[in-house]
């Protein structure tokens, strides 16, 4: 999959967790394979911290955009899930 073809898979949002140090939106594609998280840091006085995303490939998690998108390249949304 190119990031061309990536741009145009719709997300939805699946479910948010708020949690003492930290909120989570989490995103995934119609058929559940492609997803992402937003994580925000909060701080102890309440103010939130710069957050970081991490990718989601069928069961595996990519916590840097140059390890996700080396792994789109080899996959293919129209193969069965293994």
């Amino acid at each position: 999959m190119t990031l061309e073809e990536l741009k145009k898979v719709p997300f939805h949002w699946v479910g948010s967790l708020a949690m003492e140090k930290e909120h989570t939106l989490t995103y995934a594609s119609e058929d559940g394979r492609l997803g992402f998280c937003d994580h925000s840091p909060k701080r102890k006085n309440g103010d939130f911290r710069k957050g970081y995303r991490h990718w989601r490939i069928d069961n595996k998690t990519y916590k840097s955009w140059d390890k996700f998108v080396k792994a789109l390249a080899d996959f293919n949304p129209n193969e069965k899930k293994q």
